[in-house]
């Protein structure tokens, strides 16, 4: 039976892991949760008070055992209200999860979310920000699978002007074209719009079939297979 931790599982991408957790019969699932209860009820999910501004709580919490870590926490400059407040939860926060998932079990597993454009030409605070928190991950030493979805594909019209544009004007189109004139173009689809859902469902399968010291990046094409 793994064992499981999942840090933001109220996201986007954060609440169809935990589904996807949720459907599993061979994991235990622990959710870290800022407040009581959980939006996703099963049998094999408990919820764990956790308070990320208090460091001891970090290795207080991998003194229980720990095989698999996801994380899906994110925020927007606008809900931060600064660009610090965007970097702790962005980064500051994640990286301090890995390194002590890190000393607790070199032999852990690591999912994490990102965002395309994460790389060493990342522009802004928020692609900084995630930049950095992969390198963080990599130097690690632990096996983990990182998914940079591009846009989301979103129900509503909350979250950041760009992904409001891609979901209300440009994704039937944009996914239109691409299945037609560029069904296996590499650029093409590192950029496609995606569901969260598929995003979830891409980040479960890869790292849980992690093997050891292994390293996995899931972009593009990765998530339409799981659209």
């Amino acid at each position: 039976m793994a064992r499981v931790v999942i840090a933001g599982g109220s996201g986007q991408v954060g609440l169809r892991l935990l589904a996807g957790l949720a459907a599993r019969r061979d994991c235990e699932v622990a959710v870290l949760a800022r407040r009581p209860g959980l939006p996703v009820a099963a049998p094999n999910l408990r919820a764990v008070p956790f308070d990320y501004d208090d460091d001891a709580a970090y290795e207080q919490l991998f003194t229980a055992p720990c095989d698999l870590l996801f994380i899906a926490l994110g925020t927007t400059l606008k809900q931060a209200g600064s660009a610090a407040g965007l970097i702790k939860v962005d980064h500051d926060y994640p990286v301090k999860l890995i390194e002590a998932l890190a000393r607790a079990n070199p032999g852990a597993k690591v999912g994490l979310v990102s965002a395309v454009g994460a790389d060493g030409h990342a522009v802004g605070t928020y692609m900084r920000a995630k930049r950095d928190l992969e390198a963080a991950l990599q130097a690690s030493g632990l096996a983990h699978a990182i998914a940079r979805p591009s846009f989301l594909l979103r129900d509503d019209s909350a979250g950041r002007p760009a992904e409001w544009l891609v979901n209300r004007v440009l994704s039937k189109p944009w996914l239109g074209v691409g299945r037609r004139v560029f069904p296996r173009g590499r650029r093409f689809w590192k950029w496609a719009p995606v569901s969260p859902a598929a995003v979830a469902a891409a980040l479960l399968e890869a790292t849980f079939a992690l093997g050891p010291m292994e390293r996995r990046v899931l972009e593009g094409r990765a998530f339409q297979e799981n659209a």
